[in-house]
């Protein structure tokens, strides 16, 4: 969703919202090189180029150089700690910031060549809801497609529809104000989508929610996928961005340190797996090291050993071998892979401390 001092004022609320183009330039924008763009997004299937992107602040670097692509019709998870420079990329391309350096297009567009059609196609959702808590959910929905230039009919069919989907009828007229944080957040998505953008920008979608609710937010954004539009997501919850994620792009002092699939990364980077075994008598580590090569760092956890294995077949096999050498069986042996967080932690280490100062 545009920022509200970025929109046309629209009927019924006054004194709320800027004039940064009007309802016929954006139903212009709409239609201008309509069928020809979209013929071209759908042979590239990229819905995000980034390439050679720069921006400081005086002397402080927050972007260097950083390239990329997000395919269309997936989530996309852009992860770094705080200072990354993650911000200062979305609003770069959401149009609220101007580069130094680089190409950004969206949908085939440059952001600031076409401002105006890009933000038309496009919905953001920030940490911050920027719906109006004295305005009942229909109405902020409502308002919402005015700002971007539906008609009265659409705007109301779109509105049913969102809350209907989101499960907010029942909230239909409430004030906004009054929901639950988890209901706040559907509906602010929910408004995000109500000019069906082709492209949904979410930012710590589930930052304070509650397990069900965040969950149930998860499933929202697997389905906005599943009816065809890109979710690109800024998050802090690892195990969020390894549930969505289809591709990572992990970004730290303004670079991008690693990329690719979730699998992919936690596989180069995420470390060995882990074994525990326990066995039907005491056993030492130092016993399960000494010959099976394929195991490391041997650790007592709980009555069970904590093992790394660099090759799990041949760890499994070898202690079988010393298993049936000395006589004893595995009563209980798991398995646990490295996680993304392994991984993004590996990925600091390696990239070492900053230099204390914060990139936006």
């Amino acid at each position: 969703m545009l920022r509200k001092d970025e929109m046309p004022e629209a009927e019924g609320v006054e004194g709320r919202a800027g004039t940064m183009f009007s309802r016929a330039d954006y139903e212009m924008s709409r239609r201008r090189e309509g069928a020809s763009v979209r013929q071209n997004e759908s042979e590239t299937q990229v819905a995000v180029r980034v390439a050679g992107l720069s921006k400081a602040y005086g002397d402080l670097r927050a972007l260097d150089g950083v390239s990329f692509e997000v395919p269309m019709r997936r989530v996309f998870a852009y992860l770094g700690p705080n200072g990354a420079g993650k911000t200062t990329t979305i609003n770069i391309l959401c149009g609220l910031l101007e580069r130094d350096g680089g190409e950004v297009s969206i949908l085939g567009r440059d952001v600031a060549a076409d401002p105006v059609l890009v933000k038309s196609r496009i919905g953001v959702v920030t940490e911050n809801s920027n719906l109006y808590p004295e305005l009942h959910c229909r109405r902020n929905l409502e308002y919402t497609g005015e700002l971007y230039g539906l008609s009265a009919d659409r705007r109301r069919s779109r509105a049913e529809s969102l809350l209907n989907d989101f499960g907010l009828m029942d909230k239909a007229g409430a004030p906004f104000g009054t929901l639950s944080r988890g209901m706040k957040r559907r509906l602010t998505i929910a408004a995000a989508l109500m000019h069906e953008p082709e492209i949904l920008f979410l930012d710590e979608p589930t930052t304070g929610l509650d397990v069900p609710s965040a969950r149930s937010l998860r499933d929202l954004i697997r389905r906005i996928v599943g009816g065809g539009a890109t979710v690109f997501l800024t998050t802090h919850n690892l195990f969020e961005a390894e549930e969505l994620a289809d591709e990572i792009v992990v970004l730290i002092g303004g670079r991008i340190v690693e990329r690719g699939k979730v699998s992919d990364i936690k596989r180069r980077i995420g470390g060995a797996r882990c074994l525990t075994v326990s066995f039907s008598q005491s056993v030492s580590g130092g016993d399960v090291l000494g010959v099976c090569p394929a195991i490391r760092n041997a650790e007592l956890q709980d009555g069970a050993l904590k093992f790394e294995a660099s090759d799990l077949h041949d760890a499994i096999a070898q202690l079988v071998a010393f298993c049936n050498k000395e006589n004893i069986r595995m009563n209980d042996i798991g398995i646990r892979e490295p996680s993304l967080e392994d991984a993004f932690v590996s990925l600091l280490a390696g990239a070492g401390k900053s230099d204390g100062k914060d990139r936006p």
